[in-house]
């Protein structure tokens, strides 16, 4: 898709990748759209995906289909029989939302899809569980976590610094009369994403932001459905001197404010039928040298090692978010050494090289199973 977002971009990186992995070899069925949402593009794109993995699984082309999202893996439901005669493995990746959207006639269809999949590859624990609450079989689970280019931003990344000047430079450059808001010894929180309800950015500006020191600030990166409650949300806690909204952030500006700021925030909060499978945004501001603060909820308990790439605070608990963020307001100087382990870590962890090695670790695993049992 031209348009893309965190779950379309995991699935254009893991095929880049597993297209220059020595021992695979790639046949693809990809749905291009100009548009987000394109409902009737996708329908096509179902049947050319069926009937190629189908033709080919036929002709002993293929050791296996591997789905890169729950929506096109309804087709694992009218092609169990052939991987069955084929002996071929069906597996799929699968991303949180697209495992527990609100529906009952997806759940039914979720359910039949499970039971025909040799393999499913949850991107976090807190997603696999779900897959397993919807019956999926425990011996098909095999969590393997997003992944991220180290040259994800390329020539847009200004480089890593832990000098809070010159990342306060690199941020003046990218947005030209924001860094003049701040003081040389106040903290830069960031935050950048879809303003959706599970975010929890409504309830960060009303219930944390009040107790945080005076020299801690807020940039928000983002819109969404619930943009209009941050506003108002700021108007109400009258902090707007201290909270600002660039709105949607481009491509190439992303770098920029990851690496002149101090520390990445996702409080994240519960909201029935929705969850954070995993987290990608985290990644990127790791890979910037940005440490998170985020909730120990969902998907994001995989992405956040304490104190070396950042810090969990339980969900809903304003007091503790304002405690961890107000040790470093008060000692800016002590995120110097996590800044280098944050994107030390997010490299060494979650490289895409090391996650693609581990997805075809699995799928020889699956491709053995399904030789010698036909199951």
């Amino acid at each position: 898709m031209s348009k893309i977002g965190g779950m379309q971009r995991v699935g254009i990186d893991l095929l880049k990748q597993l297209e220059a992995h020595p021992e695979v070899d790639v046949e693809t069925v990809i749905l291009r759209s100009e548009r987000e949402n394109d409902y009737f593009g996708f329908v096509p794109f179902l049947f050319r995906a069926f009937t190629t993995a189908r033709s080919m699984m036929k002709r002993g082309e293929v050791d296996a289909v591997l789905f890169s999202a729950m929506p096109s893996a309804v087709l694992a439901s009218i092609l169990a029989g052939t991987s069955r005669n084929a002996r071929v493995p069906l597996a799929a990746i699968s991303h949180g939302h697209d495992v527990i959207a609100d529906s009952g006639a997806y759940q039914w269809l979720v359910a039949k899809v499970f039971a025909r999949l040799d393999a499913m590859l949850p991107v976090s624990r807190a997603t696999g569980q779900q897959c397993v609450q919807r019956g999926l079989p425990a011996d098909r689970l095999f969590v393997t976590p997003n992944g991220i280019e180290p040259d994800r931003f390329g020539d847009s990344f200004p480089g890593l610094s832990t000098n809070r000047q010159d990342r306060r430079k690199v941020l003046a450059d990218a947005f030209p009369g924001l860094a003049a808001k701040f003081g040389p010894d106040d903290l830069l929180l960031c935050s950048v994403g879809r303003q959706v309800k599970r975010k929890g950015n409504e309830w960060f500006v009303r219930n944390v932001m009040p107790l945080l020191n005076s020299n801690v600030h807020l940039v928000m990166g983002g819109k969404g459905p619930e943009s209009d409650a941050i506003g108002q949300a700021i108007t109400d806690t009258g902090l707007g001197a201290r909270i600002h909204s660039l709105g949607l952030v481009a491509e190439e500006k992303l770098a920029s404010l990851y690496s002149g700021g101090d520390l990445f925030v996702m409080p994240n909060i519960p909201v029935d039928g929705d969850m954070e499978g995993f987290g990608v945004v985290m990644l990127e501001a790791g890979l910037c040298g940005m440490p998170s603060i985020a909730s120990r909820i969902e998907g994001i308990e995989d992405v956040i090692t304490d104190s070396v790439n950042g810090h969990c605070a339980e969900a809903l608990d304003a007091k503790g978010f304002a405690d961890i963020i107000n040790l470093y307001a008060e000692a800016p100087g002590s995120l110097d050494k996590m800044s280098k382990t944050a994107r030390s870590h997010t490299i060494a962890t979650f490289a895409w090289s090391t996650v693609c090695a581990q997805i075809v670790t699995t799928l020889k695993t699956v491709i053995h199973r399904k030789r010698e049992t036909g199951e």
